[in-house]
This record gives C-alpha cells, structure tokens and sequence, in this order.
C-alpha cells in the first residue's frame, strides 16, 4: 500500500591540505492511505458469559452458549475499501475441526484439557453500510485478489487469521467499494466441551482473547 524510499545523504567537507569525508543516513518512510478507519465494538469487547455450573454442561459433545450482541461500527475518515478478520491470541487451544478458518480458541483448564472454542459472529441481515441496509458480504481467501459472496445466510463467521482470509463489504456488486461507516451486530457463539472431555474439579476460567484486524484495500 505505501513505498519506502531510502535515501543515503553523504556531506563531503573540503579543504586546500586534506579531504574529510561524512556521510549520515537519512531514512524516509510512510505510508499513504485512503482514510484513516477505526473499528469499535458497544460493549468494549468484552462478552462475559458470567458463572456457568457444571453441571449446566453436556456428559459428551459441546453445550452452546450464544452471547448478547454488542455493535461493530468501522468508521472512515473518508470512503474506504477494507477487507477485516479476527486474530486469536488462544489458537492452540481451538477444539474443533482440525485447521479451522473460522474458531477461536477458550483457552484450557490446568490440566492442559481444551475448554471449547468459539466463533465471532456477525448477524447478516443487521449490516449498514452509509444508511444502506442491503450490504453485499464478500469472503477472500487469497488476501483479496478474488472474491466470493458469503453464502451463509444468518451469519458471517469472521476468519481467525488464516493466511489470506478475510471479509469484505459492498454497496454493490462483488468486489469491495468505498464505504465510511459500516455497522453490524457481533455476537459470541460459544461451544464448550462435554464433562467427559473437560476436568471442572476447581474454576476454570473461561480465556478467549482475539482482535479484529482492518486491512486497506
């Protein structure tokens, strides 16, 4: 998206008995973008599910528990082409389909058992894009040299940093467009693991952590 230039400035000082030479560096760097965007969840980010018992839990498989939904806002200083993801700080401990693009990690008790996994969601019908309700939601899987519409249709599960994954957004058609301010509802859909899987004689500590990343197009 930017270039670097790199300049090297030499100062060459003369006189009639000898010839002294310095030379400093000078490095000039920066990137040029199309608008400044910051992103922003209502609640913080932070989706507390609170004290879950034990025995709320399943004896085998994973009990699902689905978080209120807090407001994703992307807000540009100027219309934008963007494409966003998540980011999971637990990805060790995601216990789902082997090589997953779409779960985040729980974290795991202190017997190294996995606790669950969970996907960050967005509702699909609750985009707005500039006052426009009817957003194109668009998925790469190549860092954004092709799309492809996300066909699901009550969600989109945001990526969790797989290489050259992400979601993008469109007024129209099938590529991303200029958009300055985007919202969306963001909700938890989290699975934990049955008792048969997950050792629950102390507290464990729930511990998903992840971050949404926005990349300019």
């Amino acid at each position: 998206m930017g270039m670097k230039h790199w300049i090297a400035m030499g100062m060459v000082l003369g006189c009639s008995t000898a010839v002294l030479a310095s030379t400093t560096d000078v490095i000039v760097t920066g990137t040029i973008t199309p608008g400044g965007c910051t992103t922003s969840l209502s609640g913080g980010g932070t989706f507390d599910f609170g004290i879950i018992r034990a025995a709320e839990l399943n004896q085998s498989g994973k009990k699902k528990f689905v978080s209120p939904a807090q407001q994703l806002a992307v807000n540009c200083d100027a219309p934008t082409r963007f494409m966003v993801r998540g980011v999971d700080a637990r990805a060790d401990s995601a216990d789902f389909v082997p090589g997953s693009v779409v779960a985040f990690g729980l974290g795991k008790n202190d017997i190294d058992e996995k606790i669950g996994f969970y996907f960050l969601q967005t509702v699909a019908d609750s985009y707005v894009a500039d006052g426009v309700t009817t957003v194109n939601r668009l998925i790469t899987t190549d860092s954004g040299t092709n799309w492809a519409p996300d066909t699901d249709p009550d969600f989109s599960n945001f990526y969790n940093g797989a290489a050259g994954h992400y979601h993008g957004f469109a007024a129209s058609g099938t590529a991303p467009t200029p958009i300055t301010d985007l919202t969306a509802n963001l909700q938890i859909d989290m699975r934990v693991n049955g008792r048969d899987e997950l050792t629950v004689n102390k507290d464990v500590p729930i511990d998903g952590a992840s971050t949404i990343e926005l990349t300019y197009l």
